[in-house]
């Protein structure tokens, strides 16, 4: 039978219920540590009743390192993507590692290139369609996600994925657009 002792407790187990039931694991997770690292308890797991958590003086005079999340404009700069498909992808990654959220529409990720202080997509759909094409995305509708392979591409920074294309006739690389060729002079 509960005392009168025990109301605060209660009350804090049900406030702290009724704001974290309706978030994910991970934003869960993340909260949780964001609120022990606020009262000087770092990395506190469940105790019994019995056990002790440990000096709270020790606790007072070395608190715990705080780990800060990383914004879209620094993971942008540490992956460097070079593409909006690349981009695009890594818009998918950032909301999955850092906002908690796998699932994803189409249209959801656009506003990511605003919070990226990038400039719009010229076209976005062709952008997005490109990143499903390579398998880095599956599409399904709202249900969208990061697959492995994109997953893979976003870690490793996207190395070699900016390779020059044949072209369709000879196999030799096609001239990057905007350069001169070189003259070639005709002998007699």
């Amino acid at each position: 039978m509960p005392t009168k002792h025990d109301a605060p407790e209660v009350a804090a187990h049900q406030s702290v219920y009724a704001a974290l039931k309706d978030l994910d694991v991970e934003t869960r997770r993340r909260v949780l540590a964001s609120v022990l690292a606020l009262l000087g308890m770092g990395d506190v797991t469940a105790t019994s009743e019995g056990s002790k958590m440990g000096n709270a003086q020790e606790t007072r005079s070395s608190p715990p390192p705080v780990s800060r999340p990383m914004s879209l404009i620094e993971l942008m700069q540490e992956k460097n993507p070079r593409t909006n498909e690349e981009r695009i992808v890594l818009f998918a990654y950032y909301r999955e590692k850092y906002e908690g959220s796998q699932r994803f529409s189409r249209r959801d990720l656009e506003p990511y290139f605003a919070k990226g202080r990038l400039a719009p997509a010229a076209n976005y759909d062709r952008d997005f369609v490109k990143a499903v094409k390579r398998g880095w995305i599956h599409e399904d509708g709202s249900d969208s996600y990061l697959t492995s392979k994109g997953l893979e591409a976003v870690e490793s920074s996207f190395p070699g994925e900016t390779k020059r294309v044949p072209a369709a006739s000879g196999g030799k690389p096609k001239e990057a657009k905007g350069r001169p060729r070189k003259a070639t002079q005709k002998r007699k």
